[in-house]
C-alpha cells in the first residue's frame, strides 16, 4: 500500500453508524424499520433492511429482585449476567448475500464523495457485506488501479473512483466492467432517470455504460458582484465582453489581476483550448474517425482569443494561477472574476474560506462570438467495477446505487454537484448548481470519447503552452501538435 494512502474502513462518519438496538432475548424478535423524512420539494421512497439473524450476546447489568425476608418485602438491586439479542438496522436497502462478501472502494479525497463514502458504509451493517474505503491522492490511486488491472490478476478494488481522462484510459484497456444491464435492470427501482441523460454520457463507449455519475462539474464564471454593480458591468457573455470589463476592473484597488482562467500547465491549456475551439464550432476529430481535426482556422483563432485574454487580463504572472489559485483570489479581493469549474463555489460561499462571501455571484461561461456555443466543458466523476473483479459485481452495483440515492444525493449536495435533477433543482441546492447546468446543456460537452483522445490530449498538453510564454505562434504550435498526434496515433495503430 502506498504510504500516503489512508484507510477510513468504517469509521468515516460515526453519526451515520448503523444504530444498534439492544433486545432481552425472552422478547420477541422485532424487526424495525427507519425511515427518513424526506423535504417536500423531493418525494423518494426509501426502503430499509433489518438484519435477518440478530447476535445474542451475554452482558452484565442491574436487576431488581424483590423477595419476601422474614415477613417482609424487600426489593433489591443485584448485578447478573443477561442474555442481550443485538439488532442492527442498516440504511442500506440490500438483501444479505447468502456468503460474505468484502468489497473495498478506492479514490481520492473529494468532499462530495466523503458524504456518499459514509453512506456507502451504512451497508457494511447488513449480514455477509464488508466495505472499506482506500483514500489517497489523485495520482497515486490512479496508478495503484493501474498496477492491479495490469498485472492480470484478481482486482482487489470492487468500486473505483473515476474522472473523464481516467475512465477512458480504462475503457479502452479493457479494464472495466460493462454496467449497461445492471443500470436497466435497477432503472425503476432506483429512479435512474432522475440522472441526466448528458451525464450518464461521459461515462458511456459505443453504447455501453461503464461508470455511475456520481459527480458533476463544469467550467463556468464567477465574479464579484459588488464590483460589477460598483462600474456598471453586465456579465460578459463573450471573451470580447471579457477583455472589456478587465479594461474597466484593472484599477480598482485591491485587485491584482482583473481576470483569470486556469493555464498553469498543459492539461489546463488543453481544456480551455477545446472550450475556445468548441465555442466557435471546431471539434478534435474528424466525424467518425480518429483524424485530427483540430489545426484548422478555427482552431488557431481559439488560441489567439485565449491570448488576448491573456494579454488583456492575466499578463505573464496570471499563468501561473491554477483552480485553486484563482479561487482564493476572488475570495480574497485580488482577483474580479474567474473561468474555473463550479464546485469552487462551495469554499467561495464558505464564510471560513472566503472574505467576499455574501458578494460572490455565478454566470454561465461566455462564448467566443455572441450567441455561440458556450465555451465551457462539461465533468463528471464516476463510481466503476473492475473487470478483473471476481466478487459478486451485481451487489456491489447495489452498493453504488446505495450511496448514490435520491434521499443521499439530497443531503450531500451541499458539498459539491450531485448528478440527480430532483436534488440539484431542490431549495437545498447551492447558487451555483444551476447555472452549472446551463454550462452543461449548452456549452462543449465532455471530453470526447475515443480510444486516441488520451494520445491527442497529451500532444496538445505539450505545445500549447509553448504559445503562452511566446515561443511558438498558435499556428505552430497546433503544426508540431498535429504532427507529433499522427505519428503516435500511427504506431498505436489508431491512424492507418
Amino acid at each position: 500500500m502506498n504510504n500516503c494512502s489512508k484507510i477510513y474502513g468504517r469509521k468515516i462518519n460515526q453519526k451515520r453508524k448503523p444504530i444498534i438496538f439492544l433486545l432481552l432475548a425472552l422478547t420477541a424478535g422485532l424487526l424495525l424499520a427507519a425511515c427518513e423524512t424526506q423535504p417536500e420539494t423531493v418525494e423518494v421512497e426509501v426502503t430499509r433492511v433489518v438484519e435477518a439473524e440478530p447476535e445474542t450476546e451475554t452482558v452484565i447489568q442491574e436487576v431488581e429482585v424483590t423477595r419476601v425476608v422474614e415477613g417482609e418485602t424487600v426489593t433489591e438491586t443485584v448485578v447478573e449476567e443477561v442474555e442481550v439479542t443485538r439488532v442492527v438496522v442498516a440504511d442500506c436497502a440490500i438483501q444479505p448475500p447468502a456468503e460474505p462478501v468484502a468489497a473495498t472502494y478506492i479514490g481520492w479525497p473529494f468532499r462530495l464523495f466523503d458524504e456518499y463514502l459514509a453512506f456507502l458504509d451504512d451497508c457494511s451493517a447488513v449480514s455477509n457485506v464488508t466495505v472499506d474505503v482506500l483514500v489517497m491522492d489523485n495520482a497515486s490511486a490512479i496508478e495503484q488501479m493501474s498496477l492491479a488491472f495490469s498485472s492480470g490478476g484478481e482486482s482487489p478494488y470492487a468500486i473505483i473512483h473515476q474522472s473523464n481522462s481516467s475512465i477512458q484510459q480504462n475503457v479502452w484497456n479493457d479494464w472495466l466492467t460493462p454496467l449497461t444491464d445492471y443500470v436497466e435492470k435497477y432503472r425503476d427501482q432506483y429512479d435512474l432517470d432522475d440522472i441526466d441523460p448528458g451525464m450518464w454520457d461521459g461515462a458511456t463507449f459505443e453504447g455501453e455504460i461503464y461508470g455511475i455519475p456520481m459527480g458533476a462539474n463544469a467550467i463556468m464564471l464567477m465574479y464579484r458582484k459588488d464590483l460589477f454593480e460598483k462600474y456598471d458591468l453586465e456579465v460578459p457573455t463573450t471573451y470580447d465582453e471579457i477583455i472589456n470589463a478587465c479594461e474597466v476592473l484593472k484599477d480598482e484597488p485591491g485587485i491584482d489581476t482583473p481576470f483569470a482562467l486556469d493555464l498553469s500547465a498543459g492539461w489546463a491549456w488543453e481544456i480551455a483550448f477545446r472550450e475556445a475551439l468548441g465555442s466557435l464550432g471546431g471539434q478534435y476529430f474528424e466525424e467518425g474517425s480518429n483524424v485530427a481535426a483540430f489545426n484548422t482556422p478555427e482552431g488557431v483563432a481559439a488560441l489567439e482569443k485565449i491570448m488576448e485574454v491573456v494579454d488583456a487580463c492575466m499578463g505573464q504572472e496570471g499563468l501561473t494561477y491554477g483552480s485553486g489559485g484563482m479561487s482564493a483570489g476572488l475570495g480574497n479581493g485580488t482577483i474580479a472574476f474567474i473561468h474555473t469549474w463550479a464546485t469552487s463555489g462551495v469554499s467561495l460561499l464558505d464564510p471560513e474560506s472566503s472574505d467576499f462571501h455574501d458578494q460572490i455571484a455565478f454566470a454561465p461561461a461566455a462564448s467566443l462570438e455572441p450567441g455561440g456555443t458556450l465555451a465551457g466543458s462539461a465533468w463528471g466523476d464516476f463510481w466503476a467495477i473492475p473487470a478483473s473483479y471476481e466478487g459478486d459485481k451485481e451487489l456491489v452495483f447495489q452498493l453504488i446505487m446505495e450511496a448514490g440515492r435520491a434521499d443521499h444525493q439530497l443531503a450531500a449536495i451541499e458539498e459539491g454537484m450531485v448528478t440527480r435533477t430532483s436534488a440539484l433543482t431542490s431549495d437545498k441546492a447551492a447558487a451555483f448548481a444551476p447555472v452549472a447546468l446551463e454550462t452543461i446543456a449548452n456549452g462543449v460537452g465532455a471530453t470526447p470519447r475515443r480510444v486516441a483522445t488520451p494520445t491527442l490530449t497529451a500532444v496538445l498538453g505539450n505545445y500549447l503552452p509553448l504559445v503562452g510564454i511566446g515561443d511558438m505562434t498558435p499556428a505552430e504550435a497546433l503544426q508540431a501538435a498535429e504532427d507529433e498526434y499522427i505519428a503516435e496515433a500511427t504506431a498505436k495503430g489508431y491512424l492507418e
